[in-house]
Order: C-alpha cells, then sequence, then structure tokens
C-alpha cells in the first residue's frame, strides 16, 4: 500500500493511507488496544496518535523525534496490513479527544483559510455540539458548512456522532 506523507509543523505529520485500512471508528490511544498504535506508543516517541481508516496522524514528543515516529509508524503500518483483521472497531471512549482532533485536522483548516475556526462546545449522546469563531462566526454559509462540512465529516470517522448542532 502506499502511503502519502503531509508534515503539519515540526512535531505533527499526516500519513494519508491510498487504500482504507480495514477499521470502523477512531483509535487515539493504547487504551483503545488498537494493536497498531500500541506499538508506535510503545517506542515512547508520540506525544498523540489519531488512526482512522484514511489517515494516521502523528505528534511526537519532540521536534527530534517526529522522523523517527514517522518511519516507525511507516513500518508498522506496513507490518499491520499483511495482517490486519477483517475488521476492527474504535471503542467508544475518548469521544471529545477523538471529536477535537477530528475539528483540528480535518475542519480548521478549511475555515482558517477563510478566517475562521471552530471550537467544540460540548458532546452528548451522539450530539456535536461547536461554536464558528472568527469570520465563521455569523457567516451566512454557517448552517451549509456545518452540515457539508463538519457533520460530514464527523459521522464519517466516528460512528458515534449522530448529528452536529451549532451554539
Amino acid at each position: 500500500m502506499k502511503i502519502e506523507q503531509k508534515k503539519l509543523t515540526d512535531t505533527a505529520t499526516l500519513l494519508f493511507f491510498t487504500t482504507p485500512l480495514p477499521i470502523i471508528g477512531t483509535f487515539c490511544s493504547p487504551q483503545d488496544a488498537h494493536p497498531l498504535l500500541q506499538n508506535i506508543f510503545h517506542e515512547n516517541l508520540a506525544r498523540t496518535l489519531l488512526l482512522t481508516a484514511d489517515f494516521l496522524y502523528l505528534e511526537s514528543k519532540t521536534p527530534a523525534d517526529l522522523q523517527d515516529l514517522e518511519m516507525l509508524a511507516m513500518a508498522e503500518t506496513d507490518d499491520y496490513i499483511s495482517s490486519a483483521p477483517a475488521r476492527q472497531t474504535a471503542p467508544n471512549t475518548d469521544i471529545e479527544n477523538k471529536i477535537n482532533l477530528i475539528l483540528k485536522l480535518i475542519i480548521a483548516p478549511i475555515l482558517q483559510k477563510d478566517g475562521g475556526d471552530i471550537k467544540l462546545i460540548n458532546y452528548d449522546k451522539g450530539t456535536v455540539s461547536v461554536r464558528f469563531l472568527g469570520k465563521c462566526n455569523g457567516c451566512p454559509y454557517a448552517t451549509k458548512t456545518l452540515k457539508e462540512r463538519v457533520e460530514k465529516n464527523l459521522i464519517r470517522y466516528l460512528p458515534e456522532v449522530k448529528e452536529a448542532v451549532l451554539i
């Protein structure tokens, strides 16, 4: 499988999978018990990991650790793919952290291009409450952006999410 890489900061990068991994939902921490994340966290280089079927977000503890973390993640991903189970589902834990990471990685960059941003206010029983910031607050396209960008991506990556609402 081909993995495309996009460096975000001096301690963070995204690895995109050209073929989706056989997983449903997202995995954020070693407690989620996903073998790929456990092996990467075990090396003690990562501050934050987020695994979805489409990408792996890596944030290293220091800038010097990022290259080693990237190489480890690519090697572990290759190993995992060859022995992956048919499907593995993410446990419903740490949902607010997962939501914040999806907002930060997928939604916020789009909004920031237009001078806006987004903030998680609350998660309750499948409903994510967010607030648009900056130029997005009060924008005439806010409802469309909420449904077409925010809600669709949250539901795509987090099966626990059923809807997104503005506060």
